[in-house]
């Protein structure tokens, strides 16, 4: 690794950590929302949330995940994306409002830094308006849109970091306001358990033309435990708004076979009226089919409107799909054929052997020809091999975890080292499963 690249890491890390603690500085004192300050900031479409998977959680995602639907609620999470990947939700809300989310990301070059972009777009119902009188002026809808970019970048084998920058649009008839938060955030996962905080719409406002509004920020920590072999993770997450009710959300899923994944989770509004829908049970399932991820989530809100129904779709395109969101290493619907780690694939030689010839009579052996030395070729039985120049050894781009193998002995037969393979695979400790692929990173040159 260059000194540059070693510089520029350290310098990312350095503004990761900081963004992470300006986060709990920005906050405002009164970041407990309470009834008194419920509803009385802007931008509300910002806390319905994103990700069709993580809303059938119910939203409880901030210590686990490595998809970009986790990365909208915890920036940090996007420094778990192992590839490019594309995200896509709809969702039709009550009173005919309708909300869409675009999401792409994936890895800058062969570097830990991640990079993350998304769009959000809401429309609310149409809106009658009327005049001081209280005469009908017509309709008039409620469009909201929200751009934002952001990056992360693994500290460490068991550290990540993240931070972003959003710009937000709300137009009411011919009344328009634009603004600008960030988001950041900090994940720690240790073994099979997680720990995060994060920070989402912080230090932003809406500026109208006669007046100015706080956005609906957010303050947030949470723990998660992962159990891998058995495709179960389980998240606990605690929010902390500034403009709304703190808000427990508890979520789980099982993924079965490594092609559907069934999920369960609870909001529960803290310190809300006993009228309020705010609190609710939520339910979702997801598919893998090639490239491409399906979910399907329903929110009960607890009121008349029936609840919300959202779908979403994933693509990880060159990739095979994968099937779970959490798991720190690929999954495929095909297994792939186990490539041993600590052997070099050896390609098959230029030219076929030639047909094995009988041996010849020991009489006509001893009439060959006295000046051909014995060694000037091969016997008829044998393949001429190439010489070793032209056999370079194929570097995979992945191989699979054979019995007896260690992080270690692959790191040292592929010319790297452990902490470099840790990074690249995401992962959080040096033991590995037999069965398990691991990416390997290109070979160096010199």
């Amino acid at each position: 690794m260059s000194r540059r690249t070693v510089v520029g890491r350290t310098r990312l890390a350095a503004f990761a950590t900081f963004a992470a603690y300006a986060a709990f500085a920005l906050s405002p004192a009164t970041a407990r929302a309470g009834g008194d300050a419920a509803g009385t900031a802007v931008g509300s479409f910002l806390s319905i949330g994103n990700g069709t998977s993580v809303l059938s959680m119910a939203g409880a995602t901030l210590a686990s995940g490595n998809d970009l639907a986790a990365a909208s609620w915890n920036v940090a999470s996007l420094a778990h994306l192992d590839a490019l990947e594309f995200s896509l939700a709809h969702a039709p809300l009550p009173g005919g409002a309708t909300q869409d989310w675009l999401a792409g990301g994936g890895r800058l070059g062969h570097a830990g830094t991640r990079w993350g972009a998304q769009a959000l777009f809401h429309r609310e119902g149409d809106i009658d308006g009327r005049d001081a009188a209280n005469n009908p002026t017509g309709t008039f809808a409620v469009q909201d849109i929200a751009l934002g970019a952001s990056l992360a970048q693994p500290l460490g084998a068991f550290v990540t970091a993240g931070a972003g920058i959003e710009w937000v649009y709300e137009s009411y008839y011919v009344t328009a306001g634009s603004g600008v938060s960030f988001s950041t955030g900090v994940r720690a996962d240790a073994g099979p358990l997680g720990f995060a905080i994060a920070a989402r719409h912080i230090g932003g406002a809406m500026h109208y033309p006669n007046a100015t509004y706080d956005l609906p920020a957010v303050v947030a920590g949470g723990v998660s435990w992962t159990d891998v072999a058995h495709g179960l993770r389980v998240n606990a997450d605690f929010e902390a708004p500034s403009h709304y009710y703190d808000t427990a959300r508890f979520g789980g899923e099982w993924l079965w076979h490594e092609r559907v994944a069934f999920r369960a989770g609870y909001r529960l509004a803290l310190g809300a009226p006993s009228d309020a829908t705010v609190s609710g049970p939520t339910f979702g399932i997801g598919a893998g089919l090639g490239t491409v991820w399906m979910d399907y989530s329903f929110l009960l809100d607890g009121g008349d409107t029936g609840g919300e129904h959202r779908v979403g779709l994933t693509f990880r395109p060159g990739l095979p799909a994968r099937l779970t969101a959490f798991a720190p290493r690929e999954h495929s619907a095909r297994k792939p054929k186990p490539v041993r780690a600590d052997a070099a694939p050896v390609p098959a030689p230029a030219t076929p052997a030639p047909p094995s010839a009988p041996q010849p009579a020991p009489a006509r052996a001893a009439t060959a020809p006295a000046t051909q030395p014995p060694s000037a070729a091969p016997p008829a039985s044998a393949a001429p091999s190439p010489p070793a120049s032209s056999m370079p050894i194929t570097r995979p781009a992945s191989v699979i975890v054979m019995e007896g193998e260690t992080l270690k002995s692959i790191a040292r037969r592929w010319g790297t080292d452990v902490t470099t393979m840790m990074m690249l695979n995401n992962l959080v400790s040096e033991q590995v499963a037999v069965g398990q692929r691991l990416r390997i990173p290109p070979a160096s040159k010199r």
